[in-house]
């Protein structure tokens, strides 16, 4: 066949301000809406500076994860965290965290520098295909 085509989705999930339960729960609906279409995806990630989580997101987060595990593992081709401080980045980037999340994961310092790492999946990607 004469045709090769690759279709990759990117979530770019930029929490600021106050992050409402609801917030979380609309942000994992829309990451489950891709893993029930079984599309593959990139997740890239960013905390403002100042922002507040409400009390439960971690608990909602986790029962959405260990909820979904098998199919996020799937679909979710690479994960990049942009750090905002030395501190953050030393706080996301972790051998545990790495192990966690159980797809490819790095932690950047800037925008430029998780879109040069997804370019950098997306072709690992492509080659795979």
């Amino acid at each position: 066949m004469g045709l090769k085509m690759f279709e990759v989705a990117l979530v770019d999930a930029v929490f600021h301000g106050e992050v409402a339960t609801a917030e979380i729960r609309d942000w994992l609906s829309h990451v489950e809406t891709l893993l029930l279409r079984r599309q593959d995806f990139l997740f890239m990630a960013s905390t403002a500076e100042g922002a507040t989580f409400s009390k439960d997101y971690r608990a909602v987060q986790a029962q959405w994860y260990r909820q979904h595990k098998a199919a996020f593992h799937q679909h979710c081709r690479g994960l990049v965290r942009i750090a905002h401080s030395a501190q953050e980045q030393a706080r996301l980037d972790t051998p545990a965290l790495h192990a966690a999340w159980g797809v490819p994961y790095a932690v950047v310092t800037d925008r430029a520098g998780a879109y040069e790492w997804l370019v950098q999946r997306m072709e690992c990607l492509h080659d795979q295909t």
